[in-house]
């Protein structure tokens, strides 16, 4: 995941428990934004999934802080911290737009033509996928929930992707998260490792997302 330096979240629950934690990453399109937000262990927060709570986003280079309704969509917890995904509400344009620009690593959102396939499937097992965007640290990718079933214990993948006018290449990911997005899943994948044709590639699709037209 990409990192907002310095993007603290106060959260406030419906029963008016306190919380302070680090937003580490902002996902945005033209409907919503979704911020995941990271907690320590001693001091995390108990909220149940679709429950809204009262978050207020401060530093990282804000001038004030930006106040915002979150429902909770995912949560994840490990030994060093649980996260929240919280889809924003009641937020102005404006400001969506401000935090947005907060992040560390720019998601572009691709043009047509860019196709990738879930490797090491079984033959009978639809591999392909939706690339829905991508940074210099990672991707997401919108998967079919028939998928969703097979890679549910998966905690990497092995992707084949192909941009346009050029061969297929290999990359392996980490799974970040994964969350329900409308009829689909949307997985979170950050790059493992540093694959030469991997990095000429990325760099050119990135060059074609940000050029001319």
């Amino acid at each position: 995941m990409t990192s907002v330096p310095g993007l603290q979240v106060h959260l406030s629950t419906p029963h008016n428990e306190q919380f302070e934690g680090l937003c580490t990453d902002l996902e945005s399109n033209q409907q919503e934004l979704v911020a995941l937000v990271a907690f320590g262990p001693e001091r995390a927060p108990a909220i149940a999934l679709g429950e809204k709570t009262r978050l207020a986003f401060r530093g990282g280079g804000l001038v004030s802080s930006i106040d915002a309704d979150g429902t909770t969509v995912l949560r994840t917890d490990d030994q060093n911290q649980r996260c929240y995904s919280f889809q924003l509400a009641n937020i102005p344009k404006s400001l969506l737009l401000l935090l947005a620009n907060r992040r560390g690593s720019s998601r572009l959102s691709p043009g047509g033509g860019v196709r990738i396939n879930v490797l090491d499937l079984p033959r009978t097992v639809l591999s392909g996928v939706a690339l829905h965007d991508i940074s210099a640290t990672g991707l997401s990718i919108i998967v079919e929930p028939a998928l969703e079933k097979v890679l549910l214990k998966h905690l990497r993948l092995r992707l084949s992707l192909c941009l346009p006018g050029e061969d297929p290449i290999e990359i392996v990911t980490a799974i970040r998260h994964r969350r329900i997005f409308k009829t689909q899943v949307l997985y979170g994948l950050e790059f493992a490792g540093e694959v030469p044709d991997f990095m000429r590639a990325r760099e050119s699709l990135l060059s074609s997302l940000t050029g001319p037209g």
